[in-house]
């Protein structure tokens, strides 16, 4: 596996070798995958709640959530076991996390061809005549000449057997995944993916049904149009405490927009802002949290306004002012305990003190 052989000097050497050895498998696979039976919803191994899962990166971490959480996502993956293999022997069994620059580089090079893989797997779900423009939206500008020279070129012939609407058959394709496995998907998302007039979890308390509904305003819209996405950082929680003294944690998520995630530096050169959206879903789904509000249920309704009218720093910090939690705060250490009881009522099995390095007093 890329990174055992550790020579700085080599990188470039290693790196080659393996990205080639990786597309001639690539090529095989492509070919031995188009004289199968065409692909349809048998394909996808629906065992139990792993076969759905959501993946948040963040600048300098990452979570991976059971359940299909957020709005229908620009890219999608699909792991057949080659790849679930190589990541788990990369990134787990044999990742050294006290690596020096090689092994790192060389770690995060190889899960780039993973990542490709796991694209082109999904795009032969995808209608033959659609692939190419996923591609061209996936590998924006510079992207289209890391396509050129690091990837095996995909599989555009080969017919889907799934029947999915050609104007849109990502989200049709995500629309029939979360109604024919929904059993599967496990949490349920309104608040992201509200496609009636109630956008909330049932069976719940009512008056958080109704921070819920009100908090959906906020969810899978572009900064361009909620001008307080560019105030917020990329991971903050949101702690909504009831009249009768019932309190639910939710995280709020921003979405960075890229014009392709191809490269390991430039990230700045690649960025779109404007494109930037907020998944807000309840649970704490971050490790690292940046920030957190405290909103009484009753005025989520008022604290989502204030929200939406906030175009500047200084709307921002009026917000903060009054429901924000600096680490200034005379309550700060009682609401980060209250965190720890919260994963340890809601997940004892993965419960665990959250790190507060990277909270920022904003």
């Amino acid at each position: 596996m890329p990174g055992q052989n550790d020579d700085v000097g080599s990188v470039l050497s290693l790196w080659l070798a393996y990205r080639d050895k990786r597309n001639e498998y690539e090529a095989l696979r492509r070919d031995s995958y188009a004289d199968s039976p065409a692909p349809s919803w048998s394909t996808l191994w629906a065992g139990n709640d792993n076969a759905l899962l959501s993946i948040f990166r963040h600048f300098d971490s990452a979570s991976v959530t059971k359940g299909l959480i957020g709005e229908v996502p620009q890219t999608m993956w699909l792991f057949d076991y080659p790849l679930l293999e190589r990541t788990y022997y990369q990134l787990a069994v044999n990742f050294d996390v006290f690596g020096n620059v090689s092994h790192q580089a060389q770690t995060r090079l190889y899960f780039d061809l993973i990542r490709n893989g796991a694209e082109q797997n999904f795009l032969r779900l995808m209608p033959a005549g659609t692939r190419e423009d996923f591609l061209d939206d996936w590998y924006q500008n510079s992207g289209k000449f890391k396509m050129w020279l690091d990837y095996e070129s995909i599989d555009d012939d080969k017919r889907s057997a799934l029947k999915l609407d050609l104007k849109d058959p990502k989200k049709d394709f995500a629309n029939q995944l979360l109604a024919r496995y929904g059993d599967l998907n496990a949490k349920p998302d309104p608040i992201n993916r509200c496609d009636s007039a109630y956008c909330s979890r049932p069976n719940i308390d009512p008056a958080l049904q109704d921070a819920e509904q009100a908090l959906s305003r906020l969810a899978s819209r572009p900064a361009a149009g909620l001008k307080v996405i560019e105030q917020l950082p990329e991971a903050t929680l949101l702690r909504v405490q009831t009249a009768s003294g019932k309190r639910e944690f939710y995280s709020m998520l921003r979405n960075r927009a890229h014009s392709n995630v191809a490269f390991m530096l430039g990230e700045s050169l690649r960025y779109q802002p404007g494109l930037d959206t907020l998944t807000i879903f309840p649970g704490i789904l971050s490790s690292y949290p940046n920030f957190m509000f405290n909103v009484p249920a009753g005025q989520v309704p008022e604290f989502v306004d204030a929200m939406q009218a906030a175009r500047d720093a200084a709307s921002f910090e009026k917000i903060v002012e009054r429901w924000g939690i600096r680490r200034s705060h005379p309550q700060f250490w009682q609401y980060f305990h209250d965190q720890t009881r919260y994963l340890q009522e809601t997940d004892p099995v993965e419960a665990g003190v959250l790190d507060m390095n990277r909270y920022e007093n904003l």
